[in-house]
């Protein structure tokens, strides 16, 4: 097996072809690990660093992981290799690598052991790493048979919707690409929470005196400019309120842009707009990869704030989602710091940030020497 280090801007044509081949057949399939995400971001200055880790044998690809190297703490100087740089850190909450389902444990000891034969440290900083599941298991698994130590060094939770979870209700097939009043499925949601879903999806349609209707935009490029109007349009496209909208930044718009005209080509994009008496209310994008949908950007009308749009779409994009296609979940991308939009969604899935020795004597000193070095406050 091979053992390749690819700068992001050097990734080929045929290199594309084998990594969307892996994402597409990866035992955890990650939208941010999935070559139509990454690529349309090489012309950003802060996609600059990323480099893509990979196990490979012959023309396939068996694993693969989105790097860069940093230091362990401030005050410690060792550094790891890590998946937890500035465009990772800033853009996905998801870094967990592709594994090729059939020969998952060895492409991650492929990775994590000969990251050092490729110029890495053999330390390994794996951040937002599922704690339970297929890629936990393996994780155990590889550590286990080669003695790595593995510390732990923060534990948070991200929420999802698989579909054993969900109550999955019939979605009328669109007319037009419109359903109207589209189900809420609410099953999973607390009394209190369903009610209330229910009382201002209501409130929408009365004060805007039309039935609730979800478009689906997918096929339909200018689904785009009709979202960057949208973003711009509230707190977001307000830097002086902390604002981060698309419109803001051409580097980010254009990244944007691009990796959703490389989901639709492939026929993966779902772009969803909630409106009523003619006024856009929430729009959506989600993609797929791997199986199962993944959040990318959504955003309401602010003038209807008090009626909650962003928990109205959020919850009709689930329903949608899980209605009409076979996908195994939906998986918005966020993490427990985004309290109110989690409880909106039936499962949490606990993740962590894991520091793993996978070679040599340096970097199994740097875990021996973990305990001491938290009490003296140099290491997080």
């Amino acid at each position: 097996m091979d053992i390749r280090l690819i700068p992001l801007t050097e990734v080929t044509g045929s290199d594309a072809r084998a990594w969307q081949r892996l994402a597409a057949d990866a035992l955890a399939p990650n939208m941010c690990l999935d070559p139509r995400f990454l690529l349309p971001a090489r012309s950003r200055a802060d996609a600059h660093e990323v480099r893509v880790l990979v196990a490979q044998d012959g023309d396939t690809w068996l694993g693969a992981l989105a790097v860069t190297t940093k230091r362990v703490a401030p005050r410690l100087p060792v550094r790891a290799v890590t998946t937890g740089g500035e465009f990772m850190t800033s853009q996905c909450d998801r870094h967990h690598p592709l594994l090729r389902r059939d020969r998952a444990p060895e492409a991650l000891d492929a990775l994590l052991r000969g990251a050092p034969t490729v110029g890495l440290p053999g330390l390994a900083l794996l951040r937002r790493f599922p704690a339970e599941g297929p890629l936990a298991d393996v994780l155990d698994e590889v550590a286990a048979r080669r003695r790595m130590r593995v510390h732990v060094r923060s534990r948070d939770v991200g929420a999802w919707a698989p579909r054993e979870a969900f109550e999955v209700v019939p979605v009328p097939a669109p007319v037009d690409g419109v359903v109207v009043d589209p189900p809420l499925s609410t099953g999973h949601l607390r009394t209190d929470d369903a009610r209330n879903v229910r009382r201002v999806a209501r409130g929408l349609a009365r004060e805007l005196g039309g039935p609730l209707e979800l478009q689906d935009e997918s096929d339909d490029p200018a689904a785009v400019d009709r979202f960057v109007a949208l973003q711009a349009a509230g707190w977001k496209g307000d830097p002086a309120r902390g604002g981060a909208a698309l419109g803001l930044d051409p580097a980010d718009e254009r990244w944007f842009r691009d990796m959703v005209d490389a989901f639709r080509r492939d026929g993966d994009l779902d772009a969803l707009r909630l409106t009523a008496g003619g006024e856009t209310i929430w729009a959506g994008f989600h993609v797929r990869s791997g199986g199962g949908w993944f959040g990318l950007l959504d955003a309401y009308d602010e003038r209807f704030r008090r009626f909650s749009p962003g928990s109205v779409g959020r919850l009709a994009a689930m329903t949608y989602l899980l209605g009409t296609t076979d996908a195994p979940f939906v998986d918005p991308g966020f993490g427990s710091h985004y309290a109110v939009g989690a409880r909106l969604w039936p499962a949490a899935r606990p993740q962590v940030d894991l520091l793993v020795a996978a070679r040599g004597p340096a970097a199994h000193a740097v875990l021996r020497a973990v305990p001491l070095a938290r009490r003296l406050g140099v290491a997080a």
